[in-house]
């Protein structure tokens, strides 16, 4: 067991230390289900233009029936609007990771779980406190065997260039070490630093595990990340941070101009957390889902997909 899953998770009852505080061993309310959604409008996509697509899942690695679930939602809007990549805000398996790249888990939690065509796209994954938990050098290893699973280091950079020439770069951090207040992370975060002053990218997107502020009744906001990421977000001007962590999907009013989202509920139904939503929040909600991504030269627009193939509500970011 790490470090960080005693930090996070407390003691260690009932496969995950506290769980059911955080929701998961019973149903949660969904905030979205009684409050009234805020107005929202979605540009329709233009002639001409170019698009790159994207979803963004995280502590999807059950291998229940919610997960499958989610897998086919995902699969089918894929199909309607087209699908270039996906990324993971970790927790890719429960409870504790992959043992190696021949874990059985990469046929039946990944492989046979996005098995559908529509889905057959790069993943650009990131780290959880789970995945910390087995063998997480078997996660970047496993790249070598799937030319899909696109994982170069427990934290990587990479770019997607539109064919009228615009750049977005991502950054993909290993938050556990952070959170668990490692001696290292000192490494990562000036590498960090670097590699977000350097970037000439149009749009700058940062995703990991853990998010810098929730609305868990029991988790609440994220000191550490707050502490060592906060800065290095607003200093470079980063657009939008995505998390998981947090079994749940939540749109959080911008700090220090950063967008903050968190998209946890790949499960669905399996592990879903209690979410408040508050003041700070533009939207919240639990019982499963995903984001779904659009970005252009002039605009992000992130949608909220819930487990009935509905977009719930969307939020758009312009340039």
């Amino acid at each position: 067991m790490t470090l960080s899953k005693r930090i996070v998770c407390g003691l260690w009852l009932f496969g995950c230390g506290g769980c059911a505080a955080f929701g998961w061993l019973q149903v949660p309310v969904d905030p979205a289900a009684t409050h009234p959604i805020p107005p929202f409008t979605i540009p329709a996509a233009r002639e001409g233009v170019a698009y790159e697509r994207f979803i963004v899942i995280g502590d999807q690695g059950s291998g229940g029936p919610g997960q499958k679930k989610v897998a086919a939602v995902m699969a089918a809007r894929a199909r309607k609007d087209g699908l270039n990549f996906w990324i993971t805000t970790g927790d890719n398996f429960y409870q504790a990771g992959v043992s190696s790249v021949d874990d059985p888990q990469w046929k039946t939690k990944f492989e046979e779980m996005y098995a559908d065509p529509a889905l057959k796209v790069p993943v650009y994954p990131s780290l959880g406190n789970h995945d910390h938990d087995g063998n997480e050098a078997a996660q970047v290893e496993y790249a070598s065997r799937n030319p899909l699973w696109k994982m170069p280091g427990q934290y990587y950079t990479f770019p997607r260039t539109l064919s009228d020439g615009t750049k977005i770069q991502f950054f993909v951090i290993d938050s556990d070490p952070i959170v668990a207040g490692a001696q290292d992370i000192g490494t990562q975060l000036t590498w960090l630093d670097a590699e977000l002053g350097k970037s000439d990218a149009r749009w700058k997107l940062v995703y990991g595990h853990h998010p810098l502020y929730g609305h868990n009744p029991a988790r609440g906001h994220n000191e550490a990340m707050k502490e060592h990421v906060g800065p290095l977000l607003v200093k470079h001007k980063v657009d939008a941070f995505f998390a998981g962590h947090d079994h749940c999907l939540e749109m959080i009013k911008p700090v220090g101009g950063v967008h903050h989202v968190i998209s946890g509920a790949a499960s669905g139904e399996d592990r879903p957390y209690a979410v408040n939503w508050t003041e700070e929040s533009y939207y919240a909600a639990t019982m499963g889902g995903f984001v779904f991504c659009r970005v252009s030269k002039d605009e992000l627009v992130i949608e909220f997909v819930r487990l009935n193939g509905e977009m719930q509500y969307a939020h758009v970011l312009t340039k």
